[in-house]
């Protein structure tokens, strides 16, 4: 596709639409209140900080209920999703989590078990917000300086992402936006347990910041960003974070299951947590063993500190930022975790209510490195993590304003570079045969 076709494309936005309703949910019937009960929510958004105090979440093993760990152990069901094998439990009066963790390390029954926790976008943690530059078209998204930087125009002469199945992870997508139209074939909502992901405001300071539905638009941004890079990809919206940017990891572990069981061939994880967590771990390594590639930020803590978890996990792929001119941002974490760089310094993308707006964060770099391994899927539809990897980090292009080496390996391999990881396909005729061996390094 040329500059001219894409931009005829992305004008195409603003004269269509999409209903809210989506045609996948959850295999098994839920029970709303065992889906989420306990004290402290509130009109069915994600529980109150207080809620996970001692709350120990588990993977259960295919064919064991919740209910039948509860009643074997004395323990209160807390959160249950029985479809994807998730659950959390308060140990029986007397127990401490810990030891009911200890416990619960000598059954079969139960794969994973740990403390519960939350799980948030970086942007929600570290104060960024989406704000209005003024340009607000869908012109000026489709010719933001992030999609020159990684000559994207030169990747959609090979390919659009036609096919391939990404899911969103977040807080849901704005359906209705004429950014994805025809495009969000299927979705769930975990906060609210429904079929309607939309990225929506409650209007309550579930986190206890003091602020308000602050990662409000976080998923139908992240979304944009890979509409944008795989214009032709089918989007899966998993809503699995509150319009604070949090959920527990109960949720977003099964968000994660969820997805590979709905046939996502790539997905974006745009949240993370201090600290390996092993429920999701655990289902990470199912993703990758299913060829699907995940996609992880680096976190927002700044340069060389703390890289989040997922990205630290040996089954998803890392991704820093640098601004449109393939310099560092100072915000990004960096570190020998990260795998490779990407544009996420006043990124321009759609926000609900049919509009354009700016966000700065790791959260922005992750979608544009998952809408180009939705470019590479199309054409090599057999690939999996490792040889999606070996591809984006031969064909970077050098951080800018940093020699190689030293800082500059902080970053990974190098910026993101569309147009040159498609390159060969055109050069090979787009072969899905050729295969690409890398032992990665974590």
């Amino acid at each position: 596709m040329n500059r001219k076709a894409l931009l005829i494309a992305a004008l195409a936005f603003a004269a269509t639409s999409c209903s809210r309703a989506l045609p996948t949910s959850p295999v098994s019937t839920r029970d709303a209140d065992a889906f989420r009960s306990g004290t402290g929510s509130t009109g069915g958004a994600t529980p109150s900080a207080q809620t996970l105090s001692g709350q120990v979440a588990v993977t259960l093993a295919p064919g064991v209920t919740a209910a039948t760990i509860a009643q074997a152990y004395g323990a209160t069901v807390v959160t249950y999703v029985p479809s994807e094998r998730t659950a959390s439990f308060l140990p029986p009066a007397g127990v401490s989590a810990l030891t009911f963790i200890n416990t619960l390390a000598f059954d079969s029954r139960v794969i994973t078990r740990e403390s519960n926790t939350w799980i948030e976008n970086a942007e929600a943690r570290q104060q960024s917000f989406a704000f209005d530059d003024g340009f607000n078209s869908p012109l000026a998204y489709a010719q933001q300086t992030a999609a020159t930087l990684i000559h994207l125009t030169d990747a959609h002469q090979v390919a659009t992402g036609r096919n391939v199945k990404v899911a969103i992870i977040d807080t849901g997508v704005d359906a209705t936006h004429s950014a994805f139209a025809g495009h969000v074939v299927g979705g769930w909502d975990f906060v609210n347990n429904d079929a309607d992901p939309s990225d929506v405001r409650d209007f309550i300071d579930n986190d206890g910041d003091g602020r308000v539905d602050e990662a409000f638009g976080h998923g139908t941004h992240v979304a944009g960003i890979v509409r944008l890079v795989a214009p032709d990809a089918q989007l899966l919206v998993v809503r699995v974070l509150d319009a604070d940017g949090r959920g527990d990891l109960v949720t977003v572990a099964a968000g994660v299951r969820w997805a590979v069981e709905h046939g996502a061939k790539v997905i974006n994880l745009s949240l993370g947590s201090n600290g390996r967590l092993d429920a999701l771990q655990d289902v990470l390594n199912e993703a990758e063993l299913a060829g699907v590639t995940v996609i992880a930020t680096a976190g927002n803590w700044g340069t060389n500190k703390l890289v989040d978890f997922p990205g630290t996990s040996s089954h998803a792929m890392c991704v820093a930022a640098v601004d449109g001119a393939g310099v560092g941002a100072a915000f990004s974490s960096t570190g020998s975790e990260v795998e490779l760089s990407a544009p996420g310094v006043a990124i321009r993308s759609a926000y609900p209510g049919d509009t354009y707006k700016q966000w700065s964060g790791t959260s922005m770099a992750a979608p544009f490195v998952t809408g180009t391994v939705a470019l590479l899927a199309e054409k090599h539809p057999a690939w999996n993590l490792v040889e999606m990897e070996a591809r984006l980090q031969s064909t970077t292009s050098p951080l800018a304003g940093v020699p190689s080496g030293g800082k500059a390996s902080l970053y990974g391999a190098g910026v993101l570079d569309a147009g040159a990881a498609l390159a060969a396909d055109r050069a090979l005729g787009g072969d899905a045969g050729e295969t690409i061996t890398m032992t990665r390094g974590r």
